[in-house]
């Protein structure tokens, strides 16, 4: 699906057969509260980002990062179709510095890491603590994060931000990304734990919380 309207019967339909996508929303609802302020890094196409939206209501806001044209153009328009006018969408992938990377597009995702005969080409960055600095913003509520391969670069650029401030993170593990990039979950939890957060990994088929983060799809993390 690229384009959607939120509890259209299509959209709906779509979720009927997509258990997985279906269980990440449950999730996110459940831990996403009124007048929140969220970074929904790897938006794609936009269904957390209209779904976090949709919970947050008028008094909340959602910057949304996705840093591939083809679907950040699709991202705008999902965004109008769904009419919503508190989100704010960045053509930025998120790192650990202010720059440009290489991305890699394999035609069903994209992230930094490098693969043989798959298309290369330069996206700017920015770090959750930069950004927030030069929109003057001292508070954030949520990080929900899909960026394949980039989570600890990702929380390593926003160390100031986790530490100064009461957070969750709803973090998707691309555990063979991670492990090309010479890294692990485990370097993720260490890392998140070694600033004062609660790390669970997340079951989506019944949404509880486990500490079991070998295989782990998702983890939750708060402080």
């Amino acid at each position: 699906m690229e384009h959607f309207v939120y509890n259209s019967p299509e959209f709906k339909n779509y979720l009927k057969k997509e258990s997985h996508v279906r269980g990440e929303i449950k999730f996110l609802q459940s831990i996403v509260e009124k007048g929140m302020k969220v970074i929904d890094i790897g938006a794609n196409i936009g269904i957390t980002t209209v779904i976090i939206a949709k919970k947050i209501g008028a008094k909340g806001k959602v910057y949304s990062f996705e840093p591939v044209t083809r679907y950040f153009n699709v991202l705008k328009k999902n965004l109008s179709s769904n009419k919503l006018k508190n989100i704010e969408i960045l053509k930025l992938a998120v790192s650990n510095q202010v720059g440009r990377t290489n991305f890699y597009d394999n035609g069903d995702a994209s992230s930094v890491v490098p693969q043989r005969g798959i298309k290369k080409f330069e996206v700017s960055t920015t770090t959750i603590d930069i950004f927030l600095e030069q929109k003057r913003m001292k508070k954030i509520d949520l990080i929900n994060m899909d960026c394949e391969g980039s989570e600890l670069l990702v929380l390593k650029g926003a160390k100031e931000t986790l530490r100064r401030n009461k957070i969750k993170i709803f973090c998707e593990i691309h555990h063979d990304f991670l492990n090309r990039l010479h890294q692990s979950v485990q370097d993720i939890v260490q890392y998140l734990r070694g600033i004062n957060f609660k790390v669970h990994s997340v079951r989506l088929d019944d949404l509880s919380l486990r500490d079991n983060f070998r295989n782990c799809e998702y983890i939750y993390a708060c402080n």
